[in-house]
C-alpha cells in the first residue's frame, strides 16, 4: 500500500513552481468527477487564482512531490471571524498514485499542522458522496459523517450528494458530555 510513501516521496509546502503539475491534478478527469463542482481550469494563472480567492484568515498548502513531480496537493484554510477554532482540508493525488500512501501523507501532515502549528480544534471537508476512496480515507483518520448534502453537485442530467465530515481535536472527542 505505501510502495510509493517509501520510494522517496516528500510532502513540502506548496510553491509556484508547483502550478503548472498542479493543473494537470486539478484537470485531471478523475479529479473533476469526484472533487470538483466545477470545470477544468484553463490555465495555471487561474488555478493559482482560485487558490489565492479561497476566504480564509490563514492558510497552509502543502504538495506531495516524487522525482521532482508534484502529484498531490494538500490545503489546510483556517477559518475566522469566530471560526479560528475550525479548518477546511482540500485534497488531491494524481490518479495513477491514488490508493498507494500518498493521500494519506498529506493528510497526516494537514492533521499535524492543525494541531501543531494552529491548535485547531475541528478540521472539516466536504466530499461527494460517491468517492468512496476518500470517504474511507478520511474515516481512517478519524473524520466522521456529520451531514448529507442531497443534491449537493450535478453530472449531466444526474446529481450527486455530497457529505461534510469533520475530524475533532482528542481533546475535544475525550470531553465527556454534559447535557
Amino acid at each position: 500500500m505505501d510502495d510509493v510513501v517509501n520510494d522517496g516521496l516528500r510532502i513540502r509546502l506548496r510553491y509556484g513552481r508547483d502550478i503548472a503539475d498542479l493543473l494537470a491534478l486539478f484537470n485531471e478527469e478523475r479529479f473533476l468527477r469526484y472533487a470538483s463542482a466545477r470545470g477544468p481550469f484553463a490555465s495555471a494563472a487561474e488555478l493559482e487564482a482560485w487558490l489565492s480567492a479561497v476566504t480564509c484568515a490563514k492558510r497552509y498548502e502543502t504538495v506531495a512531490v516524487l522525482a521532482g513531480r508534484t502529484i498531490g496537493f494538500a490545503g489546510l484554510y483556517v477559518m475566522g471571524e469566530g471560526l479560528e477554532h475550525a479548518g477546511w482540508v482540500l485534497i488531491g493525488v494524481r490518479e495513477e498514485f491514488q490508493a498507494r500512501g500518498v493521500g494519506a501523507r498529506l493528510l497526516k501532515t494537514l492533521i499535524g499542522a492543525a494541531t501543531v502549528v494552529f491548535g485547531l480544534r475541528r478540521v472539516q471537508l466536504t466530499v461527494f458522496g460517491d468517492n468512496a476512496l476518500a470517504i474511507k480515507l478520511y474515516r481512517r483518520f478519524g473524520f466522521e459523517i456529520e451531514g448529507r448534502h442531497r443534491d449537493f453537485v450535478r453530472r449531466g442530467e444526474s446529481f450527486v450528494d455530497g457529505y461534510t465530515m469533520a475530524r475533532l481535536s482528542d481533546a475535544v472527542a475525550q470531553r465527556p458530555n454534559v447535557s
